[in-house]
């Protein structure tokens, strides 16, 4: 019993000592360089959207004008040449052809069969960070291809009641897809990108809402409409896609990243207050990254320096102490966090090497997991851009 309470006791122990970490999760935003950046001298460029759709449609249409003008020409001229035949010539073509008055047959117009888009509005999505929207720079040119889809299957649904009842749900499926194609131009028609987007092996699916009846699911069902709305959430998303694609490869973009400081509750037995002050003073500097980047980069370095004197207590076989194994881990993502924001990525290394050879508890290698790649392609877009 006595060896049963003393094991009690060091597992409440152990459970109060993972309770005392504290994290404080932030939004850092930065500006990331661009990965590959346009050349010097490039400060404009502007936006072209086609859409094969809008010109096969617009074919039609020109084609119909064109056939319904000629159809209603031919019926003129057979109308007045029948107007000129006097009534007995005409009763006796009658007779004996059975010719009757010329009759006016008009070509059937062009249904459309999906969306056309506005270029203005699908262009309007592209905002190439710190380039200015002129002619005479780069061109992003974006492709809409035609709407693709996939014949419907109707469908039904079993659904079995309390009583033992069964009774059904109508529904249909659809497949579809539509692609975007976006390339990049510069002034001298060398061309910097080019690439679909959206997977061209792959179709998305489309299930309507489910009826009590077959005809209800019918009489709801309009292709065209239907077409329509898919298409404009595509388009929207590649619009989006694209422009998020430029930005981040040409552009000094403003970005978002998740970040997580870690600090401990002070307790009676352990004091953590410099933990705690380096915690909050990381959120204040992190808020002034972009508004006033050396203000903040001088607190983050203040951060780091009381991070790195706690760390070298760090005791990684004693329990107990205040600097413990898995304190010292943590402490380790601290110092690696804020040697990247300070751009300090040989530092980030030598802590990775580090951390990774010290006996650090409780998985802070893994929570470092993304930190290491982050770090190298932050690293990468310096030098190039350099």
């Amino acid at each position: 019993m006595k060896q049963f309470h003393l094991l009690f006791a060091l597992v409440a122990a152990l459970s109060i000592q993972a309770q005392n970490i504290q994290r404080e999760s932030m939004q850092v935003e930065y500006i990331s360089r661009p990965s590959d950046p346009l050349l010097s001298g490039i400060t404009d460029y502007d936006v072209m959207v086609t859409q094969v759709y809008k010109d096969v449609f617009e074919g039609q249409m020109a084609q119909w004008e064109i056939d319904t003008k000629l159809a209603q020409e031919n019926y003129d001229k057979a109308a007045e040449a029948y107007d000129e035949k006097g009534t007995g010539k005409k009763i006796l073509e009658l007779a004996l052809f059975a010719q009757s008055a010329p009759g006016r047959v008009l070509p059937e117009k062009p249904v459309r069969t999906e969306r056309i888009f506005e270029q203005s509005i699908v262009a309007s999505k592209i905002n190439l960070e710190g380039l200015k929207r002129a002619p005479g720079g780069a061109v992003v040119n974006l492709e809409i291809q035609q709407f693709e889809t996939m014949p419907f299957e109707d469908r039904q649904q079993e659904i079995k009641a309390k009583d033992g009842s069964v009774s059904y749900k109508y529904f249909r499926t659809m497949m579809y897809r539509q692609l975007v194609v976006m390339s990049l131009t510069l002034p001298d028609g060398s061309s910097m990108a080019a690439e679909v987007l959206g997977d061209e092996a792959l179709y998305l699916t489309f299930t309507s809402n489910r009826y009590n009846s077959k005809s209800a699911l019918n009489k709801s069902w309009s292709q065209t409409a239907i077409n329509d709305r898919l298409s404009m959430a595509v388009v929207q998303s590649a619009a989006n896609a694209a422009n998020s694609i430029l930005n981040d490869r040409y552009c000094f973009s403003a970005k978002k990243r998740e970040m997580t400081i870690y600090h401990a509750k002070t307790t009676k037995k352990a004091d953590y207050t410099d933990l705690n002050n380096a915690a909050f003073d990381m959120g204040i500097a992190m808020e002034k990254y972009i508004s006033a980047p050396e203000t903040a980069k001088e607190r983050i370095a203040a951060c780091a320096e009381v991070w790195t004197t706690a760390l070298a207590e760090a005791d990684y076989e004693n329990r107990k102490a205040r600097i413990d194994g898995k304190v010292a881990g943590l402490i380790y993502l601290n110092l690696i966090n804020a040697n990247i924001w300070l751009e300090e990525y040989d530092k980030v290394d030598a802590l990775f090497d580090q951390m990774r050879r010290l006996p650090t508890k409780r998985g802070a290698e893994g929570t470092a997991e993304g930190l290491d790649t982050f770090s190298e392609e932050q690293r990468r877009r310096k030098n190039i851009n350099s």
